[in-house]
């Protein structure tokens, strides 16, 4: 992903206009060139496998073959408007005085400075990045493609190249019949996501071993933090350090033969390689091991001789011991990878992931570098390293600093007073990180997704029923993903890119979460159908279409909803009906009664409405005695009946609960005097939003905490874990979730447990509630339109 510069315009003056003019005159001579000039066209040759070609004739075959397309004059557009860019940059930096440019210049070493303060080489970082991935696998399954130049993808697009194709300028995102022109012998591959999907799922499980909170970056790629295991490693025993290896022919590729075992040997055979008893005596000591592993004739020791996966022969092999080193691990790591889908990989090794990303194209293929956590050691690595090696600086950036005459990392720092004023503050703070080298030290996490998409490019269309039928088929990849990694979303965004290249992006959001097929691309199509309406007069012709899902939440079949608590209500009371008990009794193994009791003596602090109405609960064990007085047992029949009839109407969401769609729970605190309604919206979706009034102590800050609260209640141990509410403060050991959620749900409507106190009590003085029969619900007294009552509330 490039980074999009933010340059500073500036006002064009007297003493600017000869500059301006003198500097529209050379870029109309660029353009009236019209060749192939064009930056954002021109081969890329950063990319492994690339290294000395051609580029002018390759430029050239780029520029004939995509002359007169639609690519091409979107190109030329782009390039016109960098050009308007690159003046803009270079008026404002003709204009700039001694005085300011001294100014940019200390604020340049200020932050420079702060930065270095703040700089963490405590991090082990590893970027692994699989050899042409795509192409790599189909020639592991096609060997005739081995020695041919190979790309996969069509001629609208190509995924990948081998590095035979790379020679030519045949790379990644690339339209085919350019390819072709490249490389006339060029063969073309239709891409097979599912195998590829299924050999990624094997070389993370690899990654998990050595960090279980790696960040997949995409199928062939991860960053991985070793930190941890580098401590593990030192006090493991050589033993967890040996490993199986099938021998190598020549030319460093594993030998395959079909009449053998392909399964991966140190899963089917390691365990009992290592639980030999010679080998356990031996290995304790580190001296001269890999000599006696090499010397080993494992035809005399008692192994088997079939695979008990695939029932072939087992191939030789041989054993490595690897060291405790962080390149002997990461070296493990590959050669495992290797082992098992005969596929290799490259790997880079830094302080942060900047580094590492950097380090890991160094070597390729099959490959590895380092750079260890040494201040000089990365300033030096820095000095000569070209700026468009950098993750995150494109062919846009590259053009605008090229302007500046910045084409290394270290000439971002030579130029900083000029970059200080010429970009916005974040993008000078970036630059300034990259001369120190400096990059993130934390991973993003899988379950940190904040959205999940899937897009495809193809041939023209404009037949309204096939872009129908397209965005179907989106949406069913889409929902297996969301599936598949257990998420629910609730934005639904439809992405489509014209035969012009113009890009449009439409979102709707849902009224619930879900990851159902059919709500998806009901949503999806009706985005799509508003953009084909608004060119009825001609067709919508689309060469790409995507649709994404946002606003993740995990998927969780026993999730407690502030509804699911209310329907335990409900079932409780009609167990208390039919026992001829009208107390508002809740059993001890659904609700703690000694819970309620710790919040109402909460609520009671420092509020006289709420204490002189609960003046007899002192003198008693529990506010849910049997044995109560007749004032209590009014105020929890009042109590009772409200919520009740707030469960009625919220049996009206039970039908989207149980579609595959969950109750959104939103807890909203907001500054208005007036008491707030606890909502049920009966629509097609429903959302539960539970608010208090300004009075309410409670902040957003407090919403925080109950939701860690939570998560740490949620967290599995043997060992009896101290559970605190963050909204009361009471404290229990092994809290369960949902008794903990009813807990929190009472603390945190405190308002509207007062409001129905009160109410109650305004209604004692008119009369007690009478009770109709065993199975019915006790009826709230006619109130006054000026009284405020709970029912108001759920309506």
């Amino acid at each position: 992903m490039s980074v999009s510069p933010v340059l500073v315009t500036t006002r064009i003056t007297s003493s600017t206009r000869p500059v301006v003019k003198r500097l529209s005159t050379r870029m109309s001579k660029l353009t009236a060139q019209g060749s192939s000039l064009i930056s954002t066209m021109a081969i890329n040759d950063n990319k492994a496998g690339m290294e000395g070609l051609n580029k002018e004739k390759i430029n050239q075959i780029i520029f004939e073959a995509s002359k007169g397309s639609k690519f091409f004059e979107n190109e030329q557009k782009k390039e016109e408007q960098l050009n308007q860019k690159i003046l803009e940059q270079q008026i404002l930096i003709s204009s700039l005085s001694s005085a300011m440019l001294f100014h940019g210049l200390k604020e340049a070493d200020e932050l420079i400075e702060k930065l270095k303060a703040c700089q963490d080489l405590s991090h082990t970082i590893v970027h692994v990045d699989m050899d042409a991935f795509y192409a790599a696998v189909e020639m592991r399954d096609d060997p005739r493609l081995k020695d041919k130049p190979m790309a996969v993808g069509g001629m609208s697009m190509l995924s990948t190249s081998n590095y035979i194709a790379r020679k030519y300028g045949v790379r990644a995102a690339m339209p085919g019949f350019i390819a072709l022109k490249l490389c006339p012998n060029l063969v073309l591959v239709e891409p097979n996501f599912t195998k590829y999907t299924a050999v990624s799922q094997e070389i993370r499980e690899i990654f998990a071993q050595y960090d279980p909170n790696f960040s997949p970056m995409s199928l062939d790629e991860a960053y991985l933090d070793l930190t941890e295991h580098l401590i593990y490693r030192r006090g493991s025993s050589n033993l967890c350090r040996i490993f199986l290896l099938r021998l190598k022919t020549d030319n460093s590729s594993i030998v395959v033969n079909d009449l053998e075992c392909t399964c991966d040997l140190n899963a089917v055979l390691r365990p009992s390689v290592i639980n030999l008893e010679e080998l356990k005596i031996n290995s304790v000591s580190s001296e001269n091991l890999q000599e006696y592993l090499n010397s080993l004739d494992f035809s005399n020791f008692n192994l088997p001789k079939d695979c008990q996966v695939c029932n072939k022969k087992l191939p030789p092999f041989s054993l490595k011991l690897y060291d405790t080193t962080v390149e002997d691990a990461v070296l493990e790591m590959r050669n495992r990878i290797e082992q098992r889908t005969f596929l290799t990989a490259s790997a880079g090794i830094a302080p942060n992931t900047m580094l590492a990303k950097v380090c890991s194209d160094r070597n390729k293929p099959n490959g590895q570098f380092q750079i260890h956590p040494d201040v000089q050691e990365i300033e030096e690595f820095m000095k000569n390293l070209p700026i468009r090696k950098i993750s995150g600086i494109g062919k846009v950036t590259e053009k605008l600093l090229g302007s500046l005459n910045i084409s290394l990392c270290s000439d971002l720092y030579k130029q900083r007073a000029l970059l200080y004023h010429a970009f916005s503050s974040l993008t000078f703070q970036y630059f300034m990180k990259i001369t120190l080298g400096m990059g993130s030290t934390s991973l993003e996490k899988d379950e940190e997704r904040k959205s999940l998409s899937t897009e495809r490019t193809f041939a023209e269309i404009s037949d309204p029923a096939q872009l129908y039928e397209k965005c179907a088929e989106l949406c069913q990849h889409l929902a297996k993903d969301l599936n598949e990694e257990q998420l629910m979303g609730k934005t639904v965004s439809l992405k489509i890119k014209t035969i012009s290249f113009e890009i449009k992006t439409r979102s709707h959001t849902l009224q619930c979460y879900t990851n159902d097929e059919k709500i998806i691309f009901n949503a999806a199509k009706q985005l799509l159908k508003v953009e084909i309406d608004s060119v009825k007069q001609s067709l919508l012709r689309l060469r790409l279409m995507g649709v994404r899902m946002s606003k993740l939440v995990p998927q969780a079949s026993n999730q407690v909803s502030i509804v699911s608590l209310f329907h335990q209500s409900n079932r409780l009371t009609s167990t208390a009906n039919r026992t001829n008990t009208h107390n508002f009794n809740i059993q001890k193994t659904d609700f703690d009664e000694k819970d309620f009791s710790t919040s109402i003596n909460i609520l009671e602090a420092n509020d006289p409405v709420l204490e002189s109405t609960m003046t007899t609960r002192h003198s008693q064990k529990s506010l849910f005695q049997k044995t109560q007085s007749p004032q209590k047992k009014s105020i929890e029949s009042g109590m009772k009946n409200s919520i009740m009839k707030f469960v009625s109407k919220s049996e009206r969401c039970s039908d989207k609960i149980a579609n595959n769609c969950y109750v959104e729970s939103n807890i909203k605190v907001e500054n208005n005097n007036n008491l707030r309604n606890l909502d049920c919206e009966n629509s097609s979706s429903t959302s539960l939003k539970l608010q208090s009034n300004s009075k309410s102590n409670f902040s957003n800050a407090t919403m925080q905490n109950v939701s860690q609260a939570t998560l740490i209640s949620s967290v599995e141990s043997k060992q009896k874990t101290f559970i605190r509410c963050p909204v009361c403060g009471q404290q229990k050991f092994d809290w369960p979730l949902d008794q903990l959620n009813q807990h929190m749900d009472l603390c945190l409507s405190r308002k509207t447990i007062k409001t129905i106190l009160q109410d109650d009590k305004n209604s004692n003085k008119r009369g007690a509630v009478q009770v109709e029969n065993d199975d019915s619900l006790p009826s709230v007294p006619k109130r006054k339109k000026t009284q405020i009552a709970v029912d108001s509330y759920f309506k």
